[in-house]
């Protein structure tokens, strides 16, 4: 299946839009890339610190929302980062040239306010894990 650009999903405008595609998408579920180039936001030494993945996680659930929106014939809307009370992150950064699937899965909430268990994996390892909050406003993109 195809998905629409990512940039179609978020309100993020480059360089912010830290996520390069959607893979696979599901009622409850969604999960997106990323490959880390020197040139990525955040790079530091060849490396991003693993902290990064929360956002990673967040525009991975804006995806999923933005994808919503579009099915239900509207479109994205702002969302915010509420923050996470449970993270575990089993290193301390990732490197250049790393490829990470990061998924959401809605575990609770309505159309604004929900909970999501996510993960980013590297080779199939999961290498950070939390349970993230977030809301979605009303405002949409204007240009």
């Amino acid at each position: 299946m195809s998905f629409p650009a990512v940039s179609e999903l978020l309100l993020h405008r480059a360089p912010m839009i830290l996520i390069d595609e959607v893979l696979e998408a599901a009622e409850g579920r969604v999960v997106t890339r990323v490959t880390l180039r020197s040139s990525s936001p955040f790079v530091e030494n060849e490396r991003v610190s693993a902290v990064v993945a929360i956002e990673y996680m967040a525009q991975t659930i804006a995806a999923y929302a933005g994808l919503r929106a579009r099915a239900a014939g509207g479109v994205p809307r702002i969302g915010y980062l509420l923050g996470t009370r449970e993270m575990t992150l089993e290193i301390d950064a990732f490197a250049v040239g790393d490829e990470l699937t990061i998924e959401a899965r809605h575990v609770w909430g309505d159309d604004q306010l929900g909970s999501f268990e996510c993960e980013v994996r590297r080779a199939g390892r999961v290498l950070v894990a939390a349970l993230v909050k977030v809301y979605e406003g009303n405002e949409v993109r204007t240009s």
